[in-house]
């Protein structure tokens, strides 16, 4: 009985030893997979980590480029800042000058459209006398102005306005020959004249020049086709201190 005894606690003992065993094994088994699982997860992050610290190299390098080039830029800027300021600063001045020349010219002229002419130049003196209005449209202004006083230079116009010929005012129109000359011929279209320059006066002008002037009128208004004329030019206006 005893040796059965001992053989059944042999058994019992080395059932327990091998039970005993495959649970220390079962556990090391999950603790290996459970490293496994933590180096994997591990290694994943350790693979966005990288991926994520090579995209802010890639980004700070672009950053400092985008940097070095916005500070040439300010500085680029900076420089025409200072330009500009200075060409401010001499361009008024210029665009006064300008101003005084051609309100002199505009004031010296031969009287054709003065009330038109004259209240555009005492709009642009108080243009450019107005703090508030920007250098760029002071000179936009002075351009249009000296565009328009060009314009009169090549191109014909009539218009009817009284004028003093003959020791009397009359009414009727006048014929702009660019700048050069202005003729009158009253509404009756008896009486021609022409704008002494020389003198700065109207004169009244012999009858032979009467057909001319119609036509040159006519011409004007687009009533006939034009061709060439023979007008009287008249004198040049000596400038002061001319002999």
């Amino acid at each position: 009985v005893s040796q059965g005894w001992c053989r059944a606690g042999t058994a019992d003992r080395v059932e327990k030893n091998v039970e005993k065993s495959i649970e220390i094994r079962k556990k090391i088994q999950e603790k290996k997979d459970s490293w496994a699982r933590e180096k994997a997860q591990l290694g994943a992050l350790y693979d966005q980590l990288t991926r994520e610290y090579e995209m802010l190299v890639s980004e700070n390098n672009d950053l400092k480029e985008k940097l070095a080039l916005n500070r040439k830029a300010n500085s680029e800027l900076l420089k025409q800042k200072q330009t500009a300021m200075k060409i401010r600063a001499d361009l008024l001045p210029f665009l006064k000058r300008v101003y005084d020349r051609l309100n002199y010219m505009v004031r010296h002229d031969p009287p054709f459209l003065e009330n038109e002419r004259f209240t555009r130049m005492d709009n642009l003196g108080e243009t450019l006398n107005d703090s508030g209005i920007s250098i760029a449209e002071k000179y936009r202004k002075v351009m249009e102005a000296l565009f328009i006083e060009a314009g009169y230079g090549t191109t014909i116009e009539v218009y009817q306005d009284r004028v003093r010929i003959a020791g009397q005012k009359v009414l009727g129109n006048i014929f702009r020959l660019g700048r050069v000359s202005l003729f009158f011929l009253s509404l009756d279209n008896r009486l021609p004249g022409y704008f002494n320059v020389a003198e700065n006066r109207w004169q009244v002008l012999d009858q032979s020049y009467l057909p001319a002037i119609q036509e040159a009128v006519e011409i004007a208004q687009r009533r006939r086709p034009s061709r060439l004329l023979c007008l009287p030019l008249g004198r040049l206006a000596k400038k002061a201190g001319e002999q």
